[in-house]
């Protein structure tokens, strides 16, 4: 069969193209933001399955080892500042969360996502998997990350039994 030629695919065709990319539902994701707290939460959940979602899961279970749940967990419902600490600036050592001990380490996220990029995956995990938690604003954002600028280390949930 040497020497015989084979006409390219169709798909090769800018217009084939297209069309596949739309059917494959590619175009869907980038429709305009859908508003909640002011960022999307397409963009959240997007962001969230590429950086957190190898260790929670991408249905927020979590990890037996790596980490722990987000679905229905205290630490991502209730207090929007310690959430946020905890996402800035990581957290270590012992932490319950749905009443199960976990001894692990969460890197700290402040140099990695600017305020936008975290509210939107805040407000993601605040709302998925049956939690239902208020939108996290780029604000709030700002304004946690700003007063816990200095900080040098991840916390403790000793130290953000306070937040």
């Amino acid at each position: 069969m040497r020497g015989h030629f084979f006409p390219l695919p169709v798909i090769f065709s800018p217009a084939a193209a297209l069309l596949l990319i739309f059917m494959s539902g590619c175009l869907a994701s980038c429709r305009p933001r859908e508003l909640a707290g002011g960022v999307g939460k397409g963009r959240g959940r997007t962001l969230y399955e590429v950086s957190c979602g190898a260790c929670h899961q991408v249905d927020g279970e979590g990890k037996e080892g790596v980490a722990s749940p987000l679905a229905g967990s205290e630490w991502v419902t209730g207090s929007e500042g310690r959430l946020l600490r905890i996402a800035l600036d990581g957290v270590r050592g012992p932490i319950m969360v749905r009443g199960r001990r976990y001894q692990l380490e969460m890197p700290a996220l402040r140099h990695v996502y600017d305020d936008a990029d975290m509210a939107a995956i805040l407000t993601y995990i605040r709302g998925a998997w049956g939690n239902a938690a208020p939108a996290v604003t780029t604000g709030a954002v700002a304004a946690v990350r700003s007063r816990t600028a200095s900080r040098g280390d991840s916390w403790t949930a000793q130290e953000l039994s306070s937040h």
